[in-house]
């Protein structure tokens, strides 16, 4: 039997900078990843769904994971698995009639069937179990595809979008970065906004912090943690390293990441973090008063100048953030990390405070050395007088955010492989 090849499903839906489209490779790398709550997992029928294993992918032709290992309700069960967005598209590919799909033993989907849906079945008619992603996911299809596919990279390739932007002048180009910058900022104060309403402010810090304490190669770790021990528990003293380290069990990333990077000292210094200061997120709401006048307008010529970081007494309140937010428990570029992305959006969000211009001017904490590459052959950065800064770093990440979407924004997001 031929068996037909069917494209990748796509999907469109609205975000705050209007439509985006997904392509169904960004479903598959989070199911790969696990990069969900799957301690929540649970079929149709209500019967738990344990990831022993979760199939190897498949990028050729057939189901797209090969071989996974599941426990059903305490019942292991081999097979392969199926990734659509809906139900639906079990059927609209022709699945239930092809050979090659009789080994699926799990359907998922991002969308939750509707009551009364069809059950899909293969073609010797055994019904599938399904599960739903949507519920379980931690952020939206948007930002997981338009950031982690950045963040998880150390090689992201700047030449095309360095290509157009020597096209412009100087100037030019510096507008320009700041704008995609600004988009950004934008973006991560809407998301954030959408966790303080899920998880409450204390929640949305503590799980926000965790997942920056992860960056680069353990985020889904490290959000599982989040998922399974609150700020409180991390306050109690009751949890050790090695107990949080069996959390993320075989999901820990350890080949790859620099000596300050490894898991477990990450995890001792945010244990230390919350010993020191367990109180850590109202610190931070209480630190907006004073945060509020630092406020400049992106229309400023000597934007992202040395003299700006001065006026908005950057050092200052870096310094004043370390000792009184992180208790000096975290430091260097790390902590820069954890503010640009992290606190700084969540407290914009809780309080309608614009810290942008206090975001852009803030020292640029870790990222693909490409960026600093790519500002230098832009010739943005001048020793002394327009130094290194996050606004930089993040306008030229926004290049390839949009670049991967579309100008327009009507582009297709692609998980990296």
């Amino acid at each position: 039997m031929t068996h037909t090849i069917y494209p990748l499903s796509v999907e469109e839906f609205h975000g705050p900078y209007g439509p985006y489209q997904v392509s169904e490779l960004v479903l598959q790398k989070i199911w790969l990843e696990q990069a969900f709550d799957a301690t929540r997992l649970r079929d149709q029928e209500g019967r738990s769904v344990k990831v022993e294993h979760p199939g190897t992918w498949n990028r050729l032709e057939g189901p797209d994971f090969r071989d996974a290992v599941l426990l059903v309700d305490g019942v292991e069960v081999s097979g392969d698995v199926e990734v659509h967005f809906s139900q639906a598209d079990w059927k609209a590919h022709g699945h239930e009639s092809d050979p090659a799909f009789d080994r699926v033993v799990l359907h998922v989907l991002y969308y939750t069937p509707g009551t009364g849906s069809e059950v899909s079945r293969t073609v010797s008619g055994k019904a599938l179990a399904t599960v739903a992603l949507l519920p379980l996911l931690w952020y939206s299809l948007e930002e997981y595809a338009g950031e982690d596919s950045l963040i998880a990279s150390t090689g992201v390739d700047l030449r095309p979008e360095v290509g157009t932007l020597l096209n412009l002048s100087l100037a030019e180009r510096k507008r320009r970065l700041v704008e995609l910058a600004l988009r950004r900022w934008k973006m991560k104060v809407h998301y954030a906004a959408q966790r303080i309403e899920s998880l409450g402010w204390e929640g949305a810090c503590h799980q926000g912090a965790l997942e920056v304490m992860g960056f680069a190669r353990n985020r889904v770790p490290m959000l599982m943690i989040a998922e399974r021990h609150g700020l409180q528990d991390f306050a109690s003293g009751r949890l050790s390293v090695d107990a949080l380290m069996e959390v993320g069990a075989e999901r820990w990333r350890f080949s790859g990441c620099r000596p300050a990077n490894q898991p477990r000292l990450r995890l001792q210094q945010y244990l230390q973090w919350v010993a020191s200061a367990a109180d850590w997120p109202e610190r931070l709401a209480g630190l907006v008063t004073e945060l509020e006048s630092h406020a400049l307008s992106p229309e400023d010529p000597s934007w992202g100048s040395q003299a700006q970081r001065q006026r908005l007494g950057v050092a200052a309140a870096r310094k004043r953030v370390g000792e009184e937010i992180l208790r000096e428990k975290i430091g260097g570029q790390k902590a820069d990390t954890l503010l640009c992305d992290a606190l700084f959006p969540l407290l914009s969000a809780r309080r309608a405070w614009d810290g942008f211009a206090l975001w852009f001017h803030w020292n640029a904490g870790n990222g693909p050395a490409s960026c600093v590459e790519a500002l230098r052959l832009l010739q943005v950065l001048d020793r002394g007088q327009t130094p290194m800064g996050n606004g930089w770093l993040q306008g030229v990440l926004g290049a390839k955010t949009l670049s991967n979407r579309g100008e327009k924004g009507d582009g297709r997001f692609q998980a990296h492989a």
